[in-house]
């Protein structure tokens, strides 16, 4: 194992925390991590807090390059996986270079989910999933009073906690699978709807008819009973694994990358972690996905002792898994209101 090269592929929670395990179980090994964004891995769940101030952008990154390079860990930012040759154990980038590894944990995450009939306004939205996302979100604030929130999945709560705290008027409209992977109902509904109420956030019904730019700080949204300007629109649908550069690898894939209970696709020396993997539970017989930062940091340390040859399983209890949408859904976070 000492000339081993281990890669990570994605520097989340779920991949950082692979990386400095793998360091620890195989302390002579080449570790590098590839990373499609330009910032180093960071807390995901805290953009909300750096929308509204309350973190520093120092704050948001649990292991900056130098505690990478600390740990003799080398990470490459801006670097867009773009394909895998499994048989040749190697990794291609976007500029064609490729890499090759004994061992791999892709830990890619996810992005943004818009539903196709949005699709066509998408142009108009915010979302908030990288640090860049939330650098827009503040510069945007900073030039209006009013957001129209979208969809409703669970970061969208903790984003309109940040804007009531910036003092902006917010407008809520839920999408019919609002709080996805959450079970929603009408009585669900009505009750969150209730608690956004007494914080001063205006509940808007009906579908949108559409939606146009007025100008760069204003915009118009039409529904059944009239029309709404706001300054922005943020879009809240949940997200999407990002596994597109997979599709003819020779893994199996789903709603995301197929792993057994250790996080192992099949293919030797090929593991998938965080929210991206779909993973095999055996007294359930199915596959379910992780939700959340913390899941993402225990799968990726369960993925890297695993490349290092022990054979832990991914410890989740079938009362804590549910079905949401066909899918099967386990879920370590709720942000109350």
């Amino acid at each position: 194992m000492a000339n081993n090269h281990f890669v990570v592929v994605g520097n989340g929670p779920a991949g950082t925390e692979a990386a400095l395990t793998l360091r620890r179980q195989a302390p002579t090994s080449r570790i590098t991590v590839i990373g499609k964004g330009r910032e180093p891995g960071f807390g995901a769940h805290l953009l909300p807090d750096y929308i509204a101030g309350l973190v520093p952008e120092e704050g948001l990154c649990p292991c900056p390059p130098p505690d990478f390079s600390d740990h003799d860990i080398k990470l490459r930012c801006s670097q867009e996986a773009v394909g895998l040759k499994i048989e040749d154990h190697q990794l291609i980038l976007a500029h064609r270079e490729e890499i090759p590894f004994d061992g791999l944990i892709l830990a890619v995450g996810s992005r943004p989910r818009i539903p196709e009939p949005m699709l066509v306004f998408s142009d108009l939205f915010l979302t908030l999933k990288t640090l860049a996302d939330a650098r827009l979100w503040r510069q945007r604030l900073a030039k209006t009073d009013s957001v129209l929130m979208i969809g409703g999945d669970l970061i969208s709560l903790a984003v309109t906690k940040a804007l009531l705290h910036l003092g902006k008027k917010v407008y809520f409209q839920f999408s019919e699978d609002a709080f996805w992977p959450l079970r929603c109902d009408a009585d669900l509904l009505a009750e969150v709807g209730e608690r956004l109420a007494r914080r001063g956030v205006t509940v808007v019904d009906g579908p949108i008819l559409a939606m146009a730019r007025l100008s760069d700080e204003s915009c118009e949204v039409s529904f059944d009973e009239g029309a709404l300007r706001v300054g922005l629109i943020g879009a809240f649908f949940g997200m999407t694994p990002d596994i597109g550069f997979l599709a003819r690898s020779g893994l199996h894939l789903d709603r995301g990358v197929l792993v057994d209970e250790f996080l192992s696709t099949g293919h030797d020396g090929i593991y998938a972690t965080g929210d991206c993997a779909q993973v095999y539970h055996p007294e359930l017989r199915d596959y379910w996905i992780s939700i959340g930062h913390e899941n993402a940091r225990l799968l990726g340390g369960v993925a890297a002792v695993n490349l290092a040859g022990a054979s832990e399983r991914t410890a989740v209890e079938p009362a804590s898994i549910f079905t949401a949408h066909g899918i099967r859904v386990n879920t370590s976070w709720w942000l109350e209101f």
